[in-house]
């Protein structure tokens, strides 16, 4: 008995541990038509109850997605704060050798406390140099600043290093692509090498085009179904929304995984920091629109997206019900398949298919907006108003199609 026993916990010590699969780009001010840099982070992770916080407590102000729960103030997983400072990361899987796993920091709080009290990538540097050794950090951080600093820190036990996405010998077309390796670790282990060949080969095309845009990012790398090795797209595999046609859902972009995701649009050199922009989506993305966030006097953020602490969302729990609704089989490894014709379909009733065009107009709205008020970026009071109307136009979208929240 014992001798079984022992075999069992050596074969539970001998599993991988659950990959968590963020996908990720930073692109340099230098490659966009207004010189504002782009970061985005796409998070994967087991903690499906994700929403946006304003955090007031440190050197300076800022707004984060979070884990609910008793941490919503302390650790962060994606922010911006009032200095023009962003930051995210991907987890790396072939930094460290294993020894050290049970460090002294987590991602979350390293995020929240940059969030805190960094301004510049120099404050960063300095944060991260300041850990004491060995950290149990495994992770690609990424970082933009409001003073045209875009880079990437591979930060491990005892290693960090820099990648500049500003230096054209490193970046040639102006963006590095990350997912859950890192480049100066192990070439034999990491993860999310098919996700970094299709967001690489969308941000390529999209360099060539001069197209390296928010836009852009939403509409083909946000909710992409492509398989990096096989090429195979699984949008094409829909028929009718009267028929359940079930695909193999496991290493693409947009996954059973995914939680939130944000676009932080930087500010070009010599610009209000307040004209930082984070475009929002605070559920499951291949069920949940863009929302449009800037920091404001008020604090106010979309209703939708937040709530009192230790509560859920309303987004994110709308759209974890329309995944386990597109994923309905729960035995065995049936959480590896998905109903294509729940987000696409036929009679264009999927929810790709009708959430993309609110986030067209929500896009489009937001813009019309603020061209009307004759400023990049609205008072706490157009904020407001602004978030109310999106708000709006979510809800009436959303019960449409049988999903109401609270009003």
């Amino acid at each position: 008995m014992k001798n079984i026993t022992l075999i069992l916990v050596l074969v539970a010590l001998s599993l991988p541990a659950k990959i968590y699969a963020c996908t990720s780009v930073i692109i340099s001010g230098k490659y966009t038509a207004d010189g504002r840099p782009i970061m985005w982070k796409h998070r994967d992770t087991s903690n499906e109850n994700n929403k946006l916080v304003y955090v007031t407590s440190g050197r300076y102000n800022y707004i984060a997605m979070v884990n609910v729960g008793k941490k919503e103030l302390t650790e962060a997983w994606m922010g911006m704060n009032a200095a023009g400072f962003c930051i995210m990361n991907t987890t790396s899987y072939n930094l460290n050798s294993g020894e050290d796993e049970n460090g002294k920091y987590g991602e979350g709080e390293i995020m929240g406390r940059a969030l805190a009290i960094c301004a510049t990538l120099e404050d960063f540097e300095k944060l991260i140099d300041s850990l004491e050794k060995p950290t149990g950090l495994e992770s690609n951080f990424g970082v933009i600043d409001a003073f045209g600093g875009a880079a990437y820190y591979e930060v491990g036990d005892s290693s960090i290093t820099k990648i500049d996405v500003n230096n054209k010998s490193v970046a040639p077309l102006g963006f590095i692509v990350m997912t859950n390796y890192s480049f100066n670790g192990d070439p034999e282990t990491g993860h999310g090498y098919s996700r970094y060949i299709t967001a690489y080969n969308l941000f390529y095309k999209a360099a060539m085009q001069n197209n390296l845009t928010v836009e852009f990012i939403l509409r083909n790398a946000e909710r992409n179904l492509v398989n990096g090795f096989t090429g195979l797209d699984l949008t094409n595999f829909s028929t009718s929304e009267k028929e359940v046609k079930m695909v193999h859902f496991k290493d693409n972009i947009a996954r059973r995984t995914t939680t939130s995701s944000a676009i932080f649009k930087g500010v070009a050199a010599g610009d209000d920091h307040d004209n930082t922009i984070m475009w929002v989506v605070g559920g499951w993305p291949l069920a949940t629109a863009a929302y449009p966030v800037w920091f404001n006097d008020d604090h106010n953020l979309p209703q939708l997206l937040t709530s009192p602490e230790g509560q859920n969302s309303e987004m994110c729990d709308i759209a974890l019900r329309m995944k386990r609704e597109s994923m309905p089989v729960t035995r065995g490894h049936g959480k590896d398949y998905l109903d294509i014709n729940k987000l696409c379909n036929s009679e264009q009733s999927g929810y790709l298919q009708w959430i993309r065009s609110l986030e067209d107009e929500i896009i489009n709205i937001t813009g019309k907006y603020l061209d009307n008020i004759g400023k990049p970026v609205p008072d706490s009071k157009q904020i407001r108003e602004l978030y109310e109307v999106i708000d709006r136009m979510v809800i009436l979208a959303y019960r449409n199609h049988g999903y109401n929240f609270m009003e």
